[in-house]
């Protein structure tokens, strides 16, 4: 029991037990949706405008809420709009691809209305992760922190 005691002192005072650092991003995994639990995909089929950094940065968010003191509705805000603007780059990428063809070519203009369809299908994507999280986020357990410390 000693030894036990002596092993666990050392080990706090080593500083083992504090904090890990937030894994660094791996563009391999997908990271939307709680791990362990169930996934959503990370890409939006009909545009391929991907959310996985900014499933990255929400499932990043709500670990370090203890320490940045960010409240559940900040950490989903920001994931809204991180996914929000993976949508946008994604528009302005393919309009670009679509104002490529030539000028002349009637094509261009069909081109543009299938990729305003297509952006609209991941903003839709967007807003239905993000109220998921909104509502399920803490009764799942994956935001654990106690807003009405720092709210």
């Amino acid at each position: 029991m000693k030894r036990l005691a002596l092993i666990m002192i050392i080990v706090l005072a080593s500083g083992c037990l504090e904090d890990q650092e937030f894994p660094a991003y791996d563009a391999k995994k997908n990271y939307c949706g709680p791990e362990g639990k169930l996934s959503g995909p990370n890409t939006n089929p009909l545009s391929g405008a991907s959310f996985n950094k900014a499933c990255y940065g929400h499932d990043k968010c709500y670990e370090e809420c203890g320490k940045t003191k960010h409240t559940q509705a900040y950490c989903d805000g920001q994931f809204r709009k991180s996914m929000d603007d993976s949508c946008d780059d994604q528009l302005d990428h393919l309009m670009n691809k679509c104002e490529q063809r030539s000028k002349w070519n009637p094509l261009r203009y069909s081109c543009k209305a299938i990729v305003r369809a297509e952006i609209a299908s991941c903003w839709a994507q967007a807003s239905a992760y993000h109220n998921g999280v909104a509502l399920v986020g803490r009764p799942i357990g994956s935001y654990t922190c106690d807003d009405s410390k720092w709210a």
